[in-house]
């Protein structure tokens, strides 16, 4: 094993090292969701998950958070994320509490919040750690194949989901929505692929699970798109390891 890959969120943490034959994967939800009670929480599972005395060679964190927004790197040398993030969000909070990652293959900036209990603790821990935002990962990820023919790769969590559409080697769509039920999602997508009017020329629709999510869920959702006759001739498929192995492209 050379590799710790964790995946974080305010719900849950999934901590994935991945080897040369298979990957060892372990999932933990938080009970209390208080700052200094989620430090102790993560102690707790690294003793138990044995993940405390093992080394890697390489430690990459991806930061699950609502609120991120993408810029063009251009713009975003004019300014500076938190009144970035002041103008998408209208709200003013802890420049501390705000980062940012480059994606230089888009030529974008991924601006996002993140509270400082996760740096605190994961940069004692892991010093050599890389922590991005996932929404980062992901589009690394998406633009490490191919994105010429119009395709979509969602990221679905317990309560949120994240669209990214491309085509022609460009991204077309990329947000963040709320959700209760799978009818929810199946609404935001199809709503999306209008704007875009991508629904039948579609070629592949990929749904990831972030961490969090329900595996019911991501079964319901691709079983509902299925019946969709304008994505006939689409292909649907779940990649559980997508947002994982991603993050070996942030190295």
């Amino acid at each position: 094993m050379k590799h710790l890959a964790i995946e974080l969120s305010e719900v849950a943490v999934r901590f994935t090292a991945i080897g040369e034959v298979a990957n060892e994967v372990h999932t933990f939800f938080f009970k209390d969701k208080i700052d200094h009670s989620y430090k102790a929480q993560l102690e707790n599972f690294l003793e138990e998950s044995g993940f405390k005395n093992q080394s890697f060679e390489e430690y990459t964190i991806g930061w699950s958070s609502f609120r991120s927004t993408l810029m063009p790197s251009n713009i975003f040398g004019e300014t500076n994320s938190a009144a970035i993030f002041k103008l998408c969000y209208g709200e003013q909070i802890d420049v501390n509490h705000i980062d940012y990652n480059r994606i230089p293959e888009l030529n974008l900036v991924n601006i996002y919040e993140i509270p400082l209990w996760v740096k605190s603790f994961f940069v004692i821990k892991f010093p050599r750690s890389i922590i991005q935002h996932d929404g980062s990962h992901l589009l690394r990820g998406v633009f490490n194949a191919s994105t010429f023919p119009p395709k979509a790769t969602l990221v679905v969590y317990s309560d949120r989901l994240v669209v990214t559409i491309v085509k022609e080697n460009k991204l077309e769509f990329y947000a963040t929505f709320s959700f209760t039920e799978v009818d929810d999602m199946i609404y935001h997508l199809m709503h999306a692929l209008q704007q875009k009017e991508l629904v039948t020329s579609l070629k592949e629709i990929k749904v990831c699970n972030g961490v969090g999510s329900k595996e019911e869920q991501l079964t319901e959702f691709v079983e509902k798109l299925a019946k969709f006759s304008d994505l006939k001739n689409c292909k649907i498929v779940i990649d559980h390891e997508f947002l994982t192995n991603s993050q070996q492209l942030c190295v």
